[in-house]
């Protein structure tokens, strides 16, 4: 009877890990920089860092493009996380300085190929800030390896300037060239928060050659129009900006924004949004 039992939890397992292999969720969160807010307010990364980390907890993601993540942020959520490892620099020295678009991914499903961060100006492997952007702003580009199917993909992520409209439109195009080196028969995933929305030049570069997860969901999306929240104090109808785009080698089955407060509280000044997908 111990033999059976035994032999029924080893496949239930397996079959587990097979599903998983299947489905992937993917999120997307710009996180809020630590100190962005006075260390008084409730809005300081030392109180929030556990509704960030308890809303990502609930959504369960194998992979998470974070923004404005300073590494500390990210070493704070990796410990309080369960089975993450993470990739990203720091975007004023190509280190630990400055704030990452870090990429986090589950270490038990996936292996680490390559990884290289760009900076989004017109030189793009040094240390530099582009075109009528305010801030250095940089690309995060990992190749995984699933552990059980061995399929390969691509994963980009980024963090748009919030000033400069030119940065955000050349932003664009570089990325798309990037992706157009790499994807070949690959999947590939972009995530981040490009400070535009849909109507905006640099949304419709990026659209004529990946797809809106938001738009070819098998499901209706959940949670409204908006990821830009201000804390609750700058609310403004249908202000998405905050994106996941996919080639035509995935499939969407979900997509989610998380409006979720607690007891009034935000974890973040943007809602975290998440997309369940399939490779074909």
């Amino acid at each position: 009877m111990k033999k059976l039992f035994l032999f029924v939890v080893f496949v239930l397992s397996f079959t587990n890990l097979f599903a998983q292999s299947e489905n992937l969720i993917v999120m997307t969160y710009n996180i809020r920089c630590v100190y962005c807010e006075d260390s008084s307010s409730v809005n300081h990364w030392s109180k929030r860092k556990y509704l960030v980390a308890y809303l990502i907890k609930n959504h369960n993601p194998d992979l998470i493009g974070l923004q404005e993540a300073e590494l500390f942020q990210i070493k704070d959520l990796v410990e309080m996380l369960n089975d993450y490892n993470w990739i990203g620099v720091g975007r004023e020295d190509g280190k630990e300085r400055g704030e990452a678009a870090a990429i986090l991914f589950r270490k038990s499903r996936f292996n680490l190929e390559e990884e290289k961060t760009l900076w989004l100006s017109e030189t793009p492997e040094i240390v530099s800030k582009g075109w009528d952007a305010a801030l250095n702003r940089t690309v995060t580009i990992v190749k995984f390896k699933e552990k059980i199917s061995s399929k390969e993909f691509y994963m980009f992520n980024t963090h748009f300037d919030h000033i400069g409209e030119k940065a955000r439109t050349e932003s664009s195009k570089l990325i798309i060239a990037e992706i157009l080196k790499v994807q070949k028969n690959l999947p590939v995933i972009l995530t981040g928060d490009f400070n535009y929305k849909s109507n905006a030049e640099g949304y419709k570069h990026i659209t004529a050659n990946l797809l809106d997860a938001d738009r070819i969901t098998k499901n209706q999306s959940t949670g409204g129009n908006i990821t830009f929240n201000g804390f609750g104090k700058d609310i403004e109808t249908d202000n998405k900006i905050d994106f996941i785009f996919v080639n035509d080698k995935i499939n969407i089955l979900n997509h989610n924004i998380d409006t979720t407060t607690y007891n009034g509280l935000y974890p973040s000044d943007h809602y975290s949004v998440d997309a369940e997908m399939i490779f074909k």
